[in-house]
């Protein structure tokens, strides 16, 4: 007999067997249930008699999971109550084992966790796709820093992730429910549009109006990029890509877009008179956030820079393989038009040529000039950027210098030694209805105007009407409204009956738009 470990070694021809005493070291559970407790050291097998029914039970040494089938099976009851009070006892206890305490700073949630799936929703939908944050945030120290204050336990998503997983699980996602909403359309109408960023880059968007459920709904379908020469069949594909993907072909009624001669010069003409020299030279705008991390530089930019070709307006009643008795009429964009108009006005006031140029002087100067622009802001004043390709912009850059008082700007600019509209998107409803109201309206103001006007604004009223009665003639013919016919036979699309249609049916506008016309 050893004193010392409390065992009993015994020894016989076969074997060698150490047997520990019930008083010995081990799990809780052995201890509690099981007693005569015998070791095979040859085997590493331990054998226990269990104290309840006397059933001898082996395990491999220093598991128990022999022991704890035993007690779950043949006594439950007993076996519960001992583990309910000994978790009781645990709970009971204050001080917390150093390795609970080391393993909960460490311990991070599992990809299939649900607070870890919504921290990693809430990163692509919130920040990087509607606040448009690069990629690269994620591989930000400081915003790892910031999300492990957040939550510990939050395991940084990678970049790789992003681009690989998430993102294409998402469009999949979005273009499943677009599908969804367009099987329960019947009629749809599309938006087509080419468009240019500030960088040069060429995109394509086709955006679907329809009416669900009795809600006017607008979605985007499809963006893409382009590159190089474009021509009719380019975009012909796309739109046939679209209209089979969300099978579209038998729903159409309207599409609204310009061809490529229209939509060039409506952007090309829309650089005030005074302003040619603000947009010779480009201004490096330091404040917009580059959301691309592989944004090329601008000798690709330029390779990829879009070529524009004429394109054909019979292109997608051929893509949709339309019958001529079956009626389909692609509508002209009322904003391009309305904007060509602005710009024939502008042409014929003359006698505002120097006012301009010194407005687009200081407006670039503004945006040049470091010293201008903080003596500026000390006076609580600033200059928007005006955009090349949007007449409202570079109005707002106009009234924006003119608000600033004359004192002010001719202080500040010797002590430099320097002597020298919005109408936003429809939300919640199709702006269409508001092309005749506008129209007439416009036109009616501007024969007042010319009827009071003094002799230097009369021929910038003349050059305004002259243009919206040849612009908008196919319209205002049904005014009983004498318009010219020999001009722009792009216009003449605009005699559709639906622009007459859409704003009786709008509750803003019902019959009322129709009172000016006694004004006549």
């Amino acid at each position: 007999m050893d004193t010392n470990t409390n065992s009993t070694i015994s020894k016989d021809q076969s074997e060698s067997i150490i047997m520990i005493n019930d008083d010995a070291n081990g799990p809780p559970v052995i201890k509690e249930f099981f007693s005569k407790l015998s070791t095979n050291i040859e085997k590493n097998r331990r054998t226990g008699s269990c104290n309840v029914c006397s059933l001898s039970i082996t395990d491999t040494y220093k598991t128990t999971s022999n022991f704890l089938k035993h007690l779950k099976i043949k006594h439950r009851l007993i076996f519960d109550k001992w583990k309910s009070k000994q978790d009781q006892v645990v709970q009971e206890t204050n001080q917390p084992k150093i390795t609970i305490a080391y393993n909960r700073d460490n311990e991070k949630y599992s990809t299939s966790n649900k607070r870890q799936q919504l921290l990693n929703n809430s990163i692509i939908r919130n920040l990087i796709v509607n606040m448009s944050l690069p990629f690269s945030i994620v591989d930000n120290q400081s915003f790892k820093h910031f999300m492990l204050d957040v939550d510990p336990k939050y395991n940084m998503i990678n970049r790789r992730d992003i681009t690989r997983n998430f993102l294409p699980a998402m469009h999949k996602s979005c273009i499943k429910k677009l599908q969804e909403v367009c099987n329960r359309s019947n009629y749809i109408s599309l938006t087509l549009d080419v468009w240019s960023d500030r960088r040069m880059r060429s995109y394509f968007g086709i955006t679907l109006h329809a009416i669900v459920d009795d809600h006017y709904k607008t979605y985007l379908l499809s963006f893409e990029r382009l590159t190089g020469k474009y021509s009719g069949e380019k975009l012909a594909a796309e739109f046939d890509r679209v209209t089979q993907l969300y099978n579209l072909k038998d729903k159409l009624v309207r599409i609204i877009t310009d061809n490529a001669n229209n939509n060039q010069a409506a952007f090309n003409h829309l650089v005030l008179p005074g302003f040619d020299e603000y947009f010779d030279d480009s201004i490096d705008d330091q404040s917009e956030l580059e959301t691309n991390d592989d944004d090329t530089n601008n000798d690709e930019c330029d390779k990829n820079r879009l070529e524009i070709e004429e394109v054909n307006d019979d292109i997608y009643g051929s893509t949709l393989n339309a019958p001529t008795d079956q009626e389909f009429l692609r509508l002209p964009c009322f904003i391009h038009s309305l904007q060509l108009v602005v710009h024939d006005g502008i042409k014929a006031a003359s006698g505002a040529l120097s006012s301009l140029k010194k407005v687009a002087d200081l407006a670039k100067l503004a945006h040049t000039s470091n010293s201008f622009a903080e003596r500026l802001e000390e006076h609580h004043y600033s200059i928007p950027r005006a955009n090349s390709t949007r007449w409202n912009s570079q109005f707002q850059t106009v009234k924006k210098v003119i608000g600033i008082p004359f004192a002010v700007l001719n202080s500040i600019l010797t002590d430099l030694n320097k002597n020298s509209t919005i109408l936003t998107q429809g939300e919640c409803y199709a702006t269409i209805s508001l092309v005749a109201p506008t129209i007439l309206g416009i036109l009616i103001d501007l024969e007042h105007e010319l009827a009071a006007s003094n002799l230097s604004l009369v021929s910038l009223c003349e050059a305004l009407i002259s243009s919206i009665k040849a612009r908008f003639s196919g319209l205002l013919c049904h005014f009983e409204i004498d318009v010219p016919f020999a001009s722009y036979s792009m216009s003449e699309r605009f005699s559709d009956p639906i622009f007459l249609v859409t704003p009786v049916l709008d509750a803003r506008f019902k019959f009322l738009w129709l009172d000016n016309l006694q004004g006549m």
